[in-house]
């Protein structure tokens, strides 16, 4: 238990500057619970945000290190922080930013779960060989408690898996179709030994959509919150917002992102899964 001990003290440490960040911001104190909680707050950032470049840049500091702090830890909360990013910048600058924060706490988070191998192998068995088997496209019955990344090789010298689906495409299949949870394929990443290249690229690719969605989430409700202020000298009303070609568009694409995944949901498993018992949800 000693990895885990000294985890939940680096972790304790880790949360003092983020607190200390959270706190130098101007804002309510209360978390938001309801959306119009999350526009009035998103209100108060886009304020200060305005008031001048040191404003922008203390907001978005503060929100990437809370961002990538929670995806290090599987902390609950990170889609606040893509919706609040999705009310200050625009939806392309957003997405890309959110992205490359998600991709470097989920390469935080592997690190930190390489040592806890022993831990999870021993508790966690039958979720590790979950994770394992998608990731090696194997049988069951062929899994071993040796690493993923010995595995892997050993197979790489075999002439017949020449064209078996690389392993960062395997993750960012396993991330869109939510075969296991985001943080339980960081730690799983980590206790198997995968290449941070690897972790890298299927988190960037795989949590892109997810991440375009909330960000969308908070670009429309910034939308919303704009046409209220102005809603005394507008005779702009919120159906007449709602129908706007630019929000329909921006329905449109939430609504294909969302369901693009859950539609090609077998095609994908498919890619993953040698046969047909390989990968379970």
């Amino acid at each position: 238990y000693t990895p885990l001990l000294l985890l939940i003290s680096v972790f304790i440490i880790s949360f003092l500057p983020v607190l200390a960040a959270l706190s130098s911001l101007p804002i309510t104190r209360e978390f938001p619970r309801t959306l119009p909680d999350i526009s009035r707050l998103g209100h108060e950032l886009q304020a200060y945000a305005d008031s001048g470049f040191a404003g922008k840049a203390h907001v978005l500091l503060v929100l990437s290190i809370t961002a990538v702090w929670k995806h290090s830890w599987s902390v609950p909360g990170s889609v606040l922080v893509n919706v609040l990013c999705g009310t200050l910048l625009p939806p392309v600058p957003a997405i890309l930013l959110l992205t490359v924060l998600t991709t470097i706490g989920s390469i935080f988070s592997t690190l930190l779960s390489t040592p806890l191998a022993p831990f999870v192998t021993a508790f966690f068995p039958r979720a590790l060989d979950l994770t394992r088997n998608a990731l090696e496209g194997s049988s069951p019955s062929s899994l071993t408690s040796s690493s993923l990344s010995s595995s892997i090789n050993e197979k790489s010298e075999k002439e017949g898996d020449k064209k078996d689906t690389p392993v960062w495409v395997r993750l960012t299949i396993m991330r869109l179709i939510g075969i296991v949870p985001w943080s339980g394929i960081n730690v799983a990443c980590g206790v198997c030994g995968v290449s941070l290249w690897d972790c890298a690229m299927g988190a960037f690719i795989g949590t892109m959509p997810w991440t375009a969605v909330t960000c969308q989430v908070g670009d429309i409700l910034q939308t919303l919150a704009a046409s209220k202020a102005t809603g005394a000298a507008s005779t702009e009303t919120l159906s007449s917002v709602l129908s706007s070609p630019g929000v329909i568009m921006k329905l449109i694409f939430l609504s294909a992102l969302s369901l693009g995944p859950v539609l090609g949901r077998e095609k994908l498993k498919g890619l993953i899964g040698t046969g047909s018992g390989s990968v379970s949800s």
